[in-house]
């Protein structure tokens, strides 16, 4: 008779699992960040990561819900940036340990934006009318526009805010690629230094 397995062997198991579907997502990420998601296939993602499809079908179906949980995780982080700042609101005072916090997240989460960079208009019409995914999307920037557009905040404060954040999203969001040879440090050291000069006027 064969014996229950224990629940460290259980717990291994999950644990393996779910470390199999994390570096399958980090094999995607990497193809479609170099390749596009058009120009990837399930076969090249099952070759890179040395198993069979069988393998990637016991985690995802398809190819597009491998793209879902990558946008899924990028919805997560924009709406985690969009409340550091939307929390600090007209308190100008707030909004340098705002970028700070925000530098942080991006730092941590460069994959993401690059392979959002590459696969932008790819993903946005994959998932249009997912009634999920498809209002996320469409409503990434609402809750900064509705802040810089604040008519109660002066306008110089509206000004420097918004500057402060393009010059920050511009190395680490919007042209992530043309910023690939920098280090966390370089970055974070001369974004913070450029957003710091730009909120003090």
């Amino acid at each position: 008779m064969t014996s229950a397995p224990s629940r460290g062997q259980v717990g291994k198991r999950a644990e393996a699992v779910g470390g199999t579907r994390e570096r399958l997502l980090a094999v995607a990420m990497d193809l479609f960040t170099k390749q596009g998601y058009g120009g990837t296939s399930l076969r090249e993602i099952a070759e890179r990561l040395d198993v069979s499809k069988a393998a990637i079908y016991y985690h995802f179906r398809t190819k597009e819900d491998i793209a879902r949980a990558i946008v899924e995780q990028i919805m997560e982080v924009n709406r985690g940036i969009a409340d550091r700042l939307t929390v600090a609101g007209k308190d100008s005072p707030a909004w340098q340990r705002a970028f700070d916090q925000i530098i942080e997240i991006a730092l941590a989460n460069r994959g993401l934006f690059m392979v959002w960079d590459r696969n932008d208009d790819a993903f946005q019409k994959l998932f249009a009318d997912d009634p999920v995914l498809g209002p996320q999307i469409e409503a990434t920037g609402e809750p900064l526009g509705a802040l810089f557009a604040d008519p109660e905040l002066p306008p110089s404060d509206r000004i420097r805010l918004g500057c402060a954040f393009g010059a920050m999203m511009g190395p680490l969001v919007m042209y992530t690629n043309f910023y690939e040879d920098l280090s966390a440090d370089t970055l974070r050291e001369h974004i913070r230094s450029t957003v710091a000069t730009l909120l003090q006027g």
